[in-house]
């Protein structure tokens, strides 16, 4: 069965802990709390170099950062997210399917 990322993502901001933003993000993996990274298809080269950099499972996804912050229920654009908790949210699965699809 296939992810539902926008619903997923929705339920992991609903029910757990988010971090927004690409600065945001790379301040919650400098603390140690993230589990997984998103990034938007236009992420700036700057940050995703950065945060691509550290040792974190990071998620390229598909959609721009005008429709990622659409989805997270936000009125500005969003480049880069971080899940720091994932709450009832399915979202982490995908962590596993990017990671044995980067090996392949």
């Amino acid at each position: 069965m296939e992810l539902d990322i926008a619903k997923s993502l929705r339920t992991a901001i609903r029910d757990g802990k988010v971090s927004i933003g690409a600065k945001n993000t790379l301040k919650s993996i400098q603390r140690g709390d993230t589990q997984l990274v998103m990034l938007a298809s236009n992420c700036p080269e700057r940050f995703r170099e950065r945060i691509t950099s550290e040792s974190v499972p990071t998620v390229n996804l598909e959609m721009n950062s005008i429709e990622l912050g659409s989805i997270c229920g936000k009125p500005f654009t969003i480049s880069a997210l971080s899940i720091i908790d994932a709450g009832s949210s399915d979202i982490m699965s995908i962590r596993e399917k990017e990671i044995s699809n980067d090996r392949s």
